[in-house]
């Protein structure tokens, strides 16, 4: 009878090693598991901020564009406006304005170049 009993104390000594390691086990796993989760939540939210700030950014840059041809189409709907009223004073400078900006000059105008650069 003691060496049965012996053997029952034995293997419950081995049987509580081996459920104390699993439970470390298990622990370790729960652990990495949980850090896995929070790196991956972190760095979604990460990338979603970014992805914001990049849509704010060009719904500035478009609204700026939107701002810029609401100029246009006043400048136009003056000159039309002109145009209509027989104006054509406006019109004028507003030919001449564009014709300046692609290097058109008047009659006997005469343009220095600046060959120095400064």
């Amino acid at each position: 009878m003691p060496r049965t009993a012996k053997k029952t104390k034995e293997s419950e000594n081995v049987s509580s090693d081996v459920n104390g390691a699993s439970k470390k086990k298990m622990n370790w796993i729960a652990w990495i598991t949980l850090t896995v989760v929070i790196i991956t939540v972190t760095v979604g939210i990460a990338t979603q901020l970014i992805q914001i700030s990049n849509a704010r950014e060009e719904l500035q840059r478009l609204k700026d564009k939107a701002d810029l041809e609401k100029i246009r189409i006043d400048e136009l709907r003056d000159v039309a406006e002109a145009v209509e009223k027989e104006d054509f004073d406006k019109f004028d400078d507003y030919i001449e304005k564009k014709a300046r900006e692609y290097g058109f000059t008047k009659d006997g105008e005469v343009v220095f170049v600046n060959i120095a650069g400064n």
